[in-house]
This record gives C-alpha cells, sequence and structure tokens, in this order.
C-alpha cells in the first residue's frame, strides 16, 4: 500500500512530483486510512466512513469507495468515486446496505501526480436489519382479550439523505386481508376498529424509504382475540391515583365489575360523617343499569385508563371544589351491601 509502483511508472510519477517542488522523502508515504463504526452489527444501515489521505501529493484527490459483501471485493454493493481537495474528510454512506449481510469497505486514493494506495480490508461488518417486528410476533402465537392490540416494530437508523420510513400494515385472517393501513409514520399502531375474536391472526409491515427502497417482514406466529370470560361477581376496585391529584392525573379513576345481567347500580362519595358530596353513578346520562361486564377503563386505543363517566375531579354536587381531606367512595348493586373504598383529597 505505500511506495511508489517500480520501474517506468515510478519514474514518471517521480518526475511530476519533483517538477511539483516536492522533497524525494515524501515520495515513500503514501497511504489512504479508513475508520467505520466498529460495533456489531452496524448502528446503522447508512454509516459514515473517515477517510484520510496521506502523501498523496497536491491537488484533487480521488477518492472511490467500495463496500462489499465478499472479502475479495468480487460483490460490491457499492462503488462510488468522487474528488475533493480535502485529505481528511467524512463520507456518508447514502445507499442503504444490504439487510442483515456481512460486508467489508475499503477506499482507493490517486492523487493528481497519479500516486495511488488502498485502503486496509475494514473487517467482517453485519448490517441490522432494516426491520424487526416487535409484538405480537412470539413463534408460539400470541393472545388477546382486548379486540385493538397495540402493533409494535422497529427500524434500523438511517442517514436523513436517504428519506424517512414509512410504513404500510396488514392484518390477515384465514390468509384474507382483515386490516389495511398505509403510510404511518410511528412505530406502533392500534386499529381503530375491532377485530373478531376467536379468530386467528398474522400481520406484516412493509417498510419504504424516500428513495424506492423497501422490505416486508411477516410475523413469525399468529395472535388471536380472546373473548375475557364475564365476571361472576359485582365489586368496586380501589380508586386510583390515591391520593390525588397526582402528577399523572387530576381526577381519581373508578373501577368496577357486574356479574348480574341488568344490575342497578349506584356509586357515590360521601364524606366522613356519611354526606353526600357527589353522584358518579347514575351520572349525566342517568344510566343506573349495567349489564355483566367490566367498566371504568378506558377504551382501546386511548391515552387514559380511565372511563370518563366514572371519574372524580374532586367537586361536590353544587360544581365547588370540596376541602382536602378523606372521603368514602359507596358502591351498592341491587340494593345490597355497600362496599366502600377510602379516599384521599390533595385539594387544588
Amino acid at each position: 500500500m505505500t511506495g511508489l509502483p517500480r520501474g517506468k511508472g515510478r519514474g514518471a510519477i517521480l518526475r511530476r512530483w519533483l517538477l511539483a517542488g516536492l522533497a524525494p522523502s515524501a515520495l515513500e508515504a503514501q497511504a489512504v486510512f479508513v475508520d467505520g463504526p466498529t460495533t456489531q452489527p452496524l448502528p446503522s444501515i447508512t454509516p459514515a466512513l473517515q477517510v484520510r489521505a496521506v502523501g498523496l501529493g497536491p491537488g484533487p484527490i480521488q477518492y472511490t469507495v467500495q463496500i462489499a459483501t465478499v472479502a475479495d471485493y468480487s460483490a460490491l454493493v457499492l462503488d462510488s468515486t468522487f474528488t475533493a481537495t480535502d485529505t481528511a474528510l467524512t463520507v456518508q454512506v447514502t445507499r442503504p446496505l444490504p439487510s442483515e449481510a456481512t460486508v467489508y469497505w475499503r477506499v482507493l486514493a490517486r492523487g493528481a501526480l497519479g500516486a495511488q494506495a488502498t485502503s486496509v480490508n475494514s473487517g467482517a461488518r453485519v448490517v441490522p436489519p432494516w426491520l424487526t417486528l416487535v409484538s405480537p410476533n412470539s413463534p408460539a402465537g400470541n393472545a388477546f382479550d382486548i379486540r385493538r392490540p397495540l402493533f409494535v416494530w422497529r427500524s434500523a437508523r438511517v442517514t436523513p439523505a436517504a428519506g424517512s420510513w414509512r410504513y404500510d400494515l396488514e392484518v390477515l385472517g384465514a390468509g384474507r386481508p382483515e386490516l389495511g393501513v398505509t403510510s404511518l409514520r410511528d412505530t406502533t399502531y392500534r386499529p381503530a376498529t375491532d377485530l373478531q375474536a376467536n379468530t386467528s391472526y398474522r400481520w406484516n409491515v412493509r417498510a419504504s424509504l424516500g428513495n424506492g427502497e423497501s422490505v416486508r417482514v411477516a410475523s413469525v406466529g399468529s395472535f388471536v382475540i380472546t373473548d375475557p370470560p364475564l365476571p361472576t361477581t359485582t365489586l368496586l376496585y380501589q380508586n386510583f391515583p390515591n391520593p390525588f391529584p397526582s402528577a399523572a392525573s387530576f381526577v381519581t379513576c373508578f373501577w368496577f365489575v357486574v356479574g348480574a345481567p341488568g344490575a342497578r347500580v349506584a356509586l357515590d362519595v360521601l364524606d366522613l360523617r356519611g354526606n353526600l358530596v357527589k353522584n358518579i353513578v347514575p351520572g349525566s346520562d342517568g344510566v343506573s343499569r349495567f349489564d355483566a361486564g367490566r367498566y371504568g377503563r378506558g377504551a382501546a386505543g386511548s391515552a387514559s385508563n380511565c372511563d370518563n363517566r366514572f371519574v372524580w375531579d374532586g367537586t361536590g354536587t353544587d360544581g365547588r371544589t370540596v376541602a382536602p381531606g378523606v372521603y368514602l367512595a359507596r358502591f351498592r348493586a341491587d340494593g345490597g351491601a355497600p362496599t366502600f373504598r377510602r379516599i384521599v383529597f390533595r385539594g387544588r
């Protein structure tokens, strides 16, 4: 890699260097070095390489960057030549390297007066997968008791020069498309409509870049939506957050389950003397009879764990904020014995 070629070629280069006023001692120091990421796998599918040329003479230098999938460079995936006056520069790869391939890189450099050098082979580097499905993606299959499960995937880092990722998601039931959404930017998606219970599904995502490069990955296993069994008892859970307000919520949330179809439910907030502070159920909608099921949970896909029909904001029936202190939630169903839960209101 160092030194000038022997024979007539060496003499011609030597004469050009001498005419350029360079000292003969500089003629034995031609070299080009290239440094890139050393982590395995690479942190990006479009890595940046640091190139440094030594002793290639005055004037512009021609650089050829080569990346191959074999160590003898007989299978090139990148072969790009450009000219620069700098002897130290960053070369940003903008064409994504093949997903999960083993690659090698080197730089060939030629000075304006004919001196040339080739960098040392980088050694094997592994390209990360362009796209990985995270959940649901168990080989043994996944089961959900909600009709709108959250789909999660991740994609490899890429330089902005290659464009940004866009995703198309497809859900298949019995081999037929059941759900499709295109041009997603995020790497999570929760369906806007319910999937069918007791049905086996598979899903896939296509990730595309602005330059037209794309990859599609399918789940390794299936998932199924199951109908959770209806509750057999009627009860009120402890409200949360408690105490409240908290850093995450200005209200406290009530969850309860109803075991008897058509049960008449009442949920009130009392002070410690037993005086009514606020009616939660029935609320403004007047509903007091409930089918067997679970209540108080936020809707699938929402950012909250609470159904806003079953919360208390620390106000009384007159709309005024009550004094800080301890209060009681009283829950009754079909005139049975009441259940009480302790509420701590911090005030506002």
